[in-house]
């Protein structure tokens, strides 16, 4: 299972894919080709990913004992040059150091174990235990197989539990560097460069959009939308899906019968809160998102197919807050079980 935490822009350059601005990032509106060019973007991105990496670590590391199987979380976001496309891959790869299917740092998590571990953004892995990772072809067209089987690598390497060294390199400058992760629930986190405010779960990590994650007003607000689709992979919810209507796989959510996605929903909305909760957010921001939301996009104001309105969630996650702080007001341990 990876466990990495990877920003992928697959299949398109930066710049095509991510539109015209309304793609969530927070680029200035100036109209200097050179603010709107490649490089802007390209920082905007970084510094989203950063945040998102950040926020679901504090998640997956607080809430480890919630989960069956916790593995180890590196704190970080890996990206590398044959994920982009023709525009955006020569400034990637300017300083020299990032190159083919070799995964490089694009943003650590501060206080996480890749800052520990002395890794900087811009550090590309070049090898895990000794082993050399493969660089592939440099000269591909956007490709994501080869860099999945360098992830496959480390994260194989990091399950054990055991301290991984790592061999790098730093503007021209090879070292290596021990890293060992933190425990954690055993999930990905993946930004998605989209303009459609949407976040999903597949049962091994958790997606959200750079147009959601740019909606989120604040690190709490984040932490909410991560945190409900968290709590689906940790309830399982994709697998009983899968189970109770097999033409799921054909038809998507439509195959399910709408009380099931309703309960489901109803569900992660409860333990999202809690998790979040427990890894030091503000659960009182939840019921005013949710409104806040259903004003911004039609699609979740009125009830949709197994999923409520905006406000009756919102008034169901106030009553998973005061029941919060019913518990913290009588000192016990926040606990949704």
């Amino acid at each position: 299972m990876r466990r990495s935490t990877l920003t992928v822009c697959v299949a398109a350059a930066l710049l095509t894919a991510c539109g015209g601005g309304s793609d969530g990032l927070n680029v200035p509106s100036h109209t200097s080709a050179e603010i709107h060019g490649p490089a802007a973007r390209f920082a905007a991105l970084q510094a989203m990913d950063a945040r998102v990496a950040t926020v679901f670590h504090r998640l997956v590391t607080a809430n480890a004992d919630l989960c069956a199987e916790p593995g180890p979380n590196a704190g970080w976001s890996l990206h590398a040059a044959n994920q982009y496309g023709e525009e955006m891959r020569p400034l990637v790869t300017a300083t020299g150091d990032l190159q083919g299917d070799l995964p490089a740092v694009l943003a650590v998590v501060p206080g996480g174990p890749a800052e520990r571990a002395g890794l900087l953004p811009g550090d590309v892995i070049l090898s895990v235990n000794g082993a050399a990772l493969s660089v592939g072809k440099t000269d591909a067209v956007e490709s994501w197989d080869g860099v999945a089987r360098n992830l496959s690598l480390i994260d194989d390497a990091l399950a054990d539990g055991d301290p991984v060294t790592l061999g790098i390199s730093r503007s021209g400058a090879v070292r290596t560097l021990p890293l060992i992760g933190d425990p954690a629930c055993p999930y990905s986190v993946q930004l998605d460069v989209s303009d459609e405010l949407n976040a999903r779960a597949n049962g091994t990590g958790v997606f959200i959009s750079t147009a959601l994650a740019g909606f989120a007003a604040g690190d709490d607000e984040l932490a909410l939308i991560l945190a409900h689709e968290l709590a689906h992979n940790i309830l399982k919810h994709r697998e009983r899906f899968d189970r109770e209507a097999p033409a799921r796989r054909v038809f998507g959510n439509l195959a399910v019968a709408p009380s099931s996605l309703a309960a489901a929903e109803r569900d992660a909305d409860r333990l999202g809160l809690y998790l979040m909760t427990r890894a030091g957010f503000d659960e009182g921001v939840a019921a005013p998102f949710w409104r806040r939301f259903g004003e911004a996009n039609w699609r979740v104001r009125w009830a949709q197919w197994g999923h409520p309105s905006a406000e009756v969630r919102a008034r169901q996650l106030e009553g998973v807050a005061a029941e919060i702080a019913a518990s913290r007001a009588r000192g016990e341990r926040i606990d949704p079980r």
